[in-house]
């Protein structure tokens, strides 16, 4: 909660593009890793360009599955994730987070007021 004598309070930060979630997932690990790379980055400055987004999304998927990040449909098994849930349980495609979740993070990123920014033209 922002307050008057505490300005910086009303900065958002890296993690708050994570607060809401999404509608449809890749696969049932996809909403595990969203809400580990919210954790992750919870206190992290709002990048200044948008490439910043994607490259730190890149490097988070990178730490947090063990795999770099590729525009792949092969999915991923992170153990963490594992629930007995049914056949994709503890598997995030990374085709999805190429395709559709860091384009929704760099559309919020846009949307997010800050100063010196830089926009995708």
């Amino acid at each position: 909660m922002s307050t008057q004598d505490d300005p910086e309070a009303s900065v958002a930060d890296f993690a708050s593009l994570f607060d809401r979630g999404l509608v449809q997932w890749g696969m049932r690990g996809d909403p595990h890793l969203w809400e580990a790379m919210r954790d992750a980055l919870v206190g992290v400055p709002m990048p200044t360009a948008f490439w910043d987004v994607r490259s730190t999304v890149q490097r988070e998927y990178a730490r947090i599955t063990g795999q770099p990040l590729t525009d792949t449909n092969e999915p991923v098994r992170v153990a963490a994730y594992v629930t007995g849930s049914g056949i994709s349980d503890g598997r995030v495609l990374p085709s999805f987070w190429v395709r559709t979740a860091i384009p929704i993070l760099i559309d919020r990123w846009a949307a997010t007021p800050r100063d010196g920014a830089t926009t995708p033209a």
